[in-house]
């Protein structure tokens, strides 16, 4: 009964009447913008740095994994459980793209749907080696588009894939260490992925097209968020007595952040971590929105062929930017709630 006790009480179970959900859509719009920014040359004020955005969002699935995780232990399970969270929207908006896109193409149908290329793509994207084939035959091609990626966001999915399964691994060995040594293992691999990060992209050959640039973006940078939000986890009782302190010392660092040596690499980690989760469940001004599905995901997976489509369509030039920027959010907002609701929806309530 006490390796029970201590077993269950590694990790902090945290109550789901938060507002987790209005941080969540606030940096999925975050995420939109600062794509539309780059992809159709029209400029919007950045609300946050995308890799601050995506680092916050694995820094939430860091402090939530672990005590789910705990709650139900058991390997065959937790992967169930995450298979049906992640694949089916995601293979949905995958295979949607591959199929609907035709319409778009350079390529006639027939033509189209006998490329090799098709289907090199969908195997790559459903196995998320999306950096193997991220385009389809003919399609997003000519000088008006920034890149002929597809879907450029879904490059996170194998930090995602990666935490994952690193998680029973990392929580085995904190149920070990026990309550009190669990903090000191979780901050021995932050400073571990940190130290590599460091290596990286400090001192690796190359630049940020390099291959150590691109391992430190694509694992390294997700990877410390995770873990810090599992950190986190781990004092969160700690955390809400010094909560405001937290805050300004948050707050004083972002302010000073340009002459703080190795800030991004280093410290920008533990400031997006803590303040996320600050907003996150601190004070309950959000919680009428928690209590509703949420879409987030939806619309992190649907923005971005959303806006290629937007210049496919010459929208940039005929249309306000803010409208454009409008339309492509409220577009994508609508295929997350379909998508959610026709799929995602439907597997989760076969668990």
């Amino acid at each position: 009964m006490a390796d029970k006790q201590e077993e269950v009480s590694v990790f902090n179970n945290i109550s789901r009447d938060n507002n987790m959900n209005v941080v969540r859509y606030y940096l999925s719009i975050c995420v939109v913008i600062s794509h539309v920014t780059v992809l159709t040359g029209v400029w919007f004020p950045s609300l946050q740095s995308i890799n601050m955005v995506v680092g916050c969002f694995f820094a939430l699935s860091g402090f939530l994994m672990f005590p789910s995780f705990q709650r139900h232990t058991g390997l065959r399970g937790y992967f169930a459980r995450r298979v049906r969270k992640i694949m089916p929207s995601y293979a949905f908006i995958v295979v949607l793209a591959a199929v609907s896109l035709v319409a778009v193409s350079e390529l006639p149908a027939g033509e189209y749907f006998s490329r090799p290329g098709l289907y090199k793509y969908l195997g790559a994207n459903l196995s998320f080696l999306n950096f193997l084939c991220p385009d389809l035959p003919g399609v997003f091609k000519g000088g008006e588009f920034a890149t002929d990626a597809v879907n450029g966001s879904l490059w996170t999915m194998k930090g995602e894939l990666a935490c994952c399964l690193s998680v029973p691994v990392v929580y085995w060995l904190a149920r070990k260490a026990g309550k009190r040594r669990a903090g000191a293992l979780m901050l021995g691999i932050v400073v571990l992925c940190i130290v590599s990060r460091l290596l990286l992209l400090e001192f690796g050959p190359g630049g940020e097209r390099s291959l150590n640039a691109i391992i430190a973006k694509q694992f390294g940078t997700v990877f410390v968020f995770f873990y810090v939000g599992a950190l986190i986890n781990i004092y969160w009782t700690k955390f809400l007595r010094y909560k405001w302190y937290i805050l300004a010392a948050d707050v004083a660092v972002i302010l000073l952040c340009d002459y703080i040596p190795f800030y991004y690499t280093v410290l920008q980690p533990f400031v997006g971590a803590s303040m996320v989760l600050w907003f996150s469940l601190v004070g309950k001004w959000g919680t009428r929105l928690s209590r509703h599905d949420d879409v987030s995901y939806d619309i992190y997976l649907f923005h971005f062929p959303i806006i290629q489509l937007a210049v496919y369509f010459g929208l940039p030039g005929r249309m306000n930017g803010l409208a454009m920027l409008l339309l492509i959010i409220s577009v994508t907002v609508a295929l997350a709630l379909f998508s959610w609701n026709v799929v995602g929806k439907r597997f989760q309530r076969r668990a």
